[in-house]
This record gives structure tokens, sequence and C-alpha cells, in this order.
């Protein structure tokens, strides 16, 4: 893998992150106009991304490929979830952040982070296999994240402030029906109208700016004197973007998986804490400072560690 590709994609992702810091800093941006763009993104032009990742891809001959990584998908969260109570063991957190941290360790940012890296190094002929962690990701998160996240807020006292939708309401996200659209789309070889395909293009290229902008925009609104002064969140980063990938790709490396379907296995394990912790850690009431911590320290430091990941694939 050529780390110079890997190392320029991560340089202009970066730039993108500092244009939102700015942008942020100087004012241009204030918490209302963050929600709102936000929202768009999350419930509009990433899902649109999704769908135009498949659009005009042949699915014939790819079947043993996705079936493929939707073994690796199950191994990944399942491998997660385990990773949880290993790095909790290790760390000694107190216990209102036990399971913060387990809640940190299952749910990465496949999506915002894992997107624009996974496609900017593999092609956009890798995001059928994204999806799938996608797919997974939120039902996981609004399931088994949902109680973490109530649990957390039980063991540092407090009442779960979580109200409105179920969670099967919240699955049925433009999320999760997009990602289950471009999966039919694939596999079933729906040829859309031109129209459509050029519409969901032009959105679809907004949504890596815009997201990696709303990035650089939670980062600035960190407090970083708390972050990093913060010995655990430092542990924490290295053995979940470093020590899980690396160890997993040394372990896996020689298992005869197509080098793609492997690649973004491990590359997914190597983003860093996924945005939407911190708030379903707030609306249920926990400790949502200790995954806004984990969240800015390890975005910083994907920076370095991701194209150290590259290095051993």
């Amino acid at each position: 893998m050529d780390i110079q590709i890997i190392l320029s994609q991560m340089l202009m992702l970066f730039a993108m992150m500092l244009t939102g810091f700015i942008v942020w800093v100087i004012g241009w941006f204030d918490e209302p106009a963050y929600q709102k763009l936000s929202k768009i993104v999350v419930n509009i032009l990433n899902p649109i991304l999704v769908l135009n990742g498949v659009m005009g891809k042949d699915a014939s001959g790819d079947m043993s490929l996705i079936l493929q990584n939707l073994g690796f998908v199950v191994f990944f969260y399942a491998l997660l979830i385990l990773s949880g109570f290993g790095f909790v063991w290790i760390l000694r957190p107190a216990k209102a952040e036990r399971r913060l941290y387990r809640l940190m360790t299952i749910f990465p940012n496949v999506g915002f982070m894992g997107i624009p890296v996974i496609t900017g190094i593999f092609g956009m002929e890798s995001m059928i296999y994204i999806v799938f962690y996608m797919l997974g990701y939120n039902l996981l998160l609004y399931t088994y994240g949902l109680v973490l996240a109530r649990k957390a807020a039980e063991d540092a006292g407090s009442k779960t402030t979580q109200t409105g939708k179920s969670a099967w309401k919240r699955m049925m996200n433009p999320g999760v029906l997009c990602a289950i659209a471009a999966i039919f789309i694939f596999l079933l070889r729906i040829e859309l109208p031109a129209p459509a395909v050029n519409f969901c293009s032009y959105m679809g290229n907004a949504t890596i700016p815009l997201s990696m902008m709303l990035i650089g925009m939670s980062i600035a609104k960190a407090d970083f004197k708390t972050i990093f002064t913060n010995a655990r969140v430092y542990l924490y980063t290295a053995l979940n973007m470093l020590l899980l990938p690396v160890g997993m790709i040394l372990l896996l490396g020689r298992i005869p998986a197509d080098p793609v379907v492997f690649g973004v296995f491990a590359l997914q394990l190597a983003m860093p804490v996924g945005s939407i912790v911190t708030l379903i850690a707030k609306e249920s009431g926990a400790d949502e400072i200790c995954c806004t911590n984990g969240i800015v320290l390890s975005t910083l430091a994907s920076l370095v560690t991701i194209p150290l990941v590259c290095m051993f694939l």
C-alpha cells in the first residue's frame, strides 16, 4: 500500500477539518447553525453518498465478497464488544465511566471518517462494503448502545433523561433506510435514471468536506485542557486505534481474504470514536464529557494512527 497516497489523503481531510475549526473560532458558525448543518449531513447528504457509492456497480461475481465482508462485519462488532471489556479491565476507570469506555469502543466513526478515508484509499468500489458496517452500527447503537448509555447514567447516580422515539423508530432513520436501499440496488443491479444518478453524485460530493468541517467545529468547541491532561484517554486511544487494529492485521493477515474486504475491516478498526456517542450519552443522562474527550483526542490522533495502521496492510 502506497503510504504517500494515504498521507496525502489524511492531509486533505485534515485541511477540511482545519477549515471547520477556523470557521468556528472566528465566529462564522454558532451552536444552532452547527446543529442544523449536522442534521443535513447526517440525514440527507451522508445517506445520498451511500447510494451514490453503489450506483452503476456490477454485482456479478461479487456475492462471495459480499458474504466475506458480512462475516468480517459480524466479527468486527463482536471483537469491539469484547475489546470494550478488556480496555475497561486495563484502564480501571471510575465506575461511572466504565460503560462509556465500552460505548466508545463499540461505536467508532465508521461513517463520517470511515467513508472519506476508506474510499480515498480503496476507491468508491469499497462503498458497498462500508454500507454493511453502517447498517450494523445503527442496529447496535439503538439497541445495545442505548442500554449501555442508560446503565452508565445509573452508575453515575443520574436518572435517565431519554424520551421520545422508541429504539425501533430510531433505527428507521435515513441512514439505515439508504443503507438497505443501497444493498438492494447493488445486489439486484437496479439501474436508476440518469437524473437520479446525477442528483446523488452532486449531493454526495458535498458530504465529505461538510462532514470533515463539522468534525473540525466539534474539536474547536472542546475543552483542550481537560482532554490533554487526561492520561487515561491517551492510553485508551493507543490501545483502541493502534494496538487493536495492528494486532488484528498481524493475526489475520495471512487468511485467504480479499485485500479490499480485509483492508476495509482493518481501517474501520482504526477509526476514531464516533461523535454520536456523546449525543447518546447526553440524551441518557450519562457523563458526555468523558465521551467528548475520547472523540476529540482520537480524532486528532487518527491523522497519525491511520497512516501507521496502513503501513501494516
